[in-house]
C-alpha cells in the first residue's frame, strides 16, 4: 500500500495538475475557435486517439503482465520486443489511416486538419507509451509521471502560444501533433539510459494479445463514438458543444484514474500468482478510494453546472450546462466499473472483459445514433450515460463470484453518503455562493465518509 500511495502521488502530480492545466488550455482554445472549428479539432483528436491505440494493440497490458511475473528472466528482451512491434504497428496504422480518411471525409479543410494532427501524434504517442509502460511495470511511476508531465506541459504551452499569436486551426492542429513528438523524444531519452531498444525479442508478448487488442480497442473507442457518430447525424457545431461539455468529465476522471494505474501492476502480480484473497482485498480497497474520489469530482458539477460553464467557457456556451450535468455521471460510473474490469483482466479473464466491451460498444453505437439524430448533443450526452450503465451491469454479471461482493464492500456506504449530500445540496445550493458551495459539499461528503471509516465501519 505504501508503494501504491507513493506511485499514486507521482501520477497525481503529472495526470491531475498538468492535465488540469492542459484541459484549461483546451477550454481556452474552444472559446477562441468557436463551436464549428472546435468540433473539427475534436474530431481530429478523436481519430488520433483511435489511430494511436492501434500503435499499441494491447502490448502495454501484455508487457506489464510479463514484466510482473515472479519468474521473469530478461526484461531487456521484453523491451526490445515491445519496441519492434510498436514500429511495425505505427507503419501499418499510418498506411491504413490515409485510406480511411480519404474514404470518409471529402472536405479538404477537414482532411488537412486530421493529417496535421494525427500523424505526428500517433508517432509521439507510441514513443511515450514504450517508456511510460516500462516504468509502470517496474512500479517506478515517478518516471511515468515525468514523461506524461513533460508531454502535457509541452502541449499546453504550444496551445497557449497559438492563442497568443492567434494561429488558425490548421497551424494549431500541426503544432499539437508536433508537441506529442517532443514528448516522445523525452520518453526515449529516459528509456535509453537504462535499456537497449534493439536487443532481443520476446514472443510471450503475443500470448493472448488478440484478446487485449480487441478489449483495449473497445475501451478506447467508446469515448470517441459519440463524436464520430454525432458528426454524421448532426453538424460540427453540435460536435463542438458535446466535446466542450465532455472535456470537463474527461479531465475529472484523471483523479480516480490515477488510483487504477497505481493498483494495476499489484493486481496483476496477485492475479498472475493466483493469490486471490489478496487480489480481492486490493480490488475492494481500490473501489473504495476510486468512488470516494469520483464522488468528490462530480458533486460541484452536478449542483452548479451553469456557473461552472459560464466561468470556464463563457456565456455563449451556456447551453452545454445541461450536457455537463448529465455527462458528469459517467465519472462516478467509471469509478465503479474500472476496478471491476481490472479485476477480470488481472486474473487472466480478459476475454470476459472483451465480450462485455463488445456488447456495450453495440449499445453505444445504437444509442448515440438514434439519440444523437433525435436530440443532437443532448442525445449523445444521454447515450454516454446509458453506455456506461450497461458496462457496469455487464462487468457485474461476468464477474459472478466477486463482482457484487466487491461492489457491496467498496461502494454501498459511499453511495448512501453521496446521495445524502446531493439531496442536501439541492435543498440549500441557492442560498450559497457556487464556489463556496462546491467546496463545502465536497468537504461534507469527505467528512462523512471519514467518520464512517474512523468509526470502523466498512465504507
Amino acid at each position: 500500500m505504501n508503494l501504491i500511495l507513493k506511485n499514486a502521488t507521482y501520477l497525481f502530480i503529472s495526470n491531475v495538475i498538468l492535465r488540469l492545466f492542459s484541459a484549461l488550455t483546451t477550454i481556452m482554445v474552444a472559446r477562441y475557435l468557436g463551436a464549428n472549428d472546435y468540433g473539427i479539432l475534436s474530431l481530429a483528436l478523436a481519430i488520433s486517439n483511435i489511430a494511436g491505440y492501434f500503435t499499441d494493440m494491447g502490448l502495454s497490458h501484455t508487457f506489464i503482465r510479463e514484466a510482473t511475473k515472479s519468474d521473469v528472466n530478461d526484461l531487456g528482451k521484453l523491451v526490445g520486443g515491445h519496441f519492434k512491434l510498436r514500429v511495425i504497428f505505427v507503419i501499418a496504422v499510418s498506411i491504413v489511416l490515409y485510406v480511411v480518411v480519404e474514404l470518409l471525409y471529402k472536405d479538404p479543410y477537414v482532411k488537412k486538419t486530421i493529417y496535421l494532427m494525427v500523424y505526428p501524434t500517433i508517432v509521439g504517442g507510441a514513443m511515450q507509451g514504450i517508456g511510460a509502460v516500462y516504468f509502470q511495470a517496474l512500479q517506478q511511476m515517478h518516471y511515468t509521471a515525468l514523461i506524461r508531465a513533460v508531454s502535457g506541459l509541452i502541449t499546453a504551452t504550444t496551445l497557449i502560444l497559438g492563442l497568443i499569436f492567434k494561429w488558425h486551426l490548421l497551424l494549431l492542429a500541426g503544432v499539437y501533433g508536433f508537441s506529442s513528438l517532443l514528448g516522445g523524444l523525452f520518453s526515449f531519452f529516459l528509456l535509453l539510459q537504462r535499456v537497449s531498444l534493439l536487443r532481443g525479442w520476446e514472443t510471450n508478448l503475443l500470448n493472448d494479445l488478440l484478446s487485449f487488442t480487441v478489449g483495449g480497442l473497445l475501451i478506447m473507442i467508446l469515448p470517441q463514438i459519440p463524436l464520430i457518430i454525432l458528426e454524421k447525424v448532426s453538424d460540427f457545431k453540435q460536435v463542438g458543444y458535446f466535446s466542450a461539455a465532455y472535456r470537463i468529465p474527461s479531465m475529472l476522471y484523471q483523479v480516480p484514474g490515477i488510483v487504477a494505474a497505481a493498483f494495476y501492476p499489484v493486481l496483476f502480480k496477485y492475479g498472475t500468482n493466483k493469490e486471490y484473497d489478496k487480489h480481492l482485498q486490493m480490488t475492494t480497497i481500490e473501489l473504495k478510494i476510486m468512488t470516494l474520489l469520483g464522488g468528490c469530482m462530480v458533486i460541484p458539477f452536478l449542483l452548479y453546472s451553469d456557473w461552472w460553464v459560464n466561468i470556464l467557457f463563457g456565456l455563449h456556451w451556456g447551453e452545454i450546462s445541461s450536457l455537463l450535468s448529465i455527462i458528469c455521471i459517467v465519472v462516478l460510473l467509471q469509478s465503479i466499473s474500472y476496478p471491476l474490469a481490472d479485476s477480470l483482466t488481472t486474473k487472466g479473464q480478459q476475454k470476459k472483459r472483451t465480450l462485455v466491451m463488445f456488447i456495450v460498444s453495440i449499445v453505444a453505437v445504437l444509442s448515440n445514433y438514434y439519440l444523437g439524430e433525435a436530440l443532437h448533443s443532448l442525445g449523445s450526452a444521454i447515450a454516454v450515460v446509458i453506455t456506461e450503465f450497461f458496462l457496469l451491469i455487464g462487468l457485474l454479471l461476468f464477474n459472478k463470484k466477486y463482482g457484487f461482493l466487491i461492489l457491496w464492500k467498496g461502494f454501498i456506504y459511499n453511495l448512501v453518503i453521496l446521495l445524502t449530500v446531493f439531496f442536501m445540496g439541492n435543498l440549500f445550493k441557492s442560498y450559497i455562493d457556487p464556489l463556496i458551495g462546491s467546496i463545502l459539499f465536497v468537504l461534507i461528503f469527505i467528512s462523512l465518509v471519514l467518520v464512517l471509516y474512523i468509526s470502523n465501519l466498512k465504507f
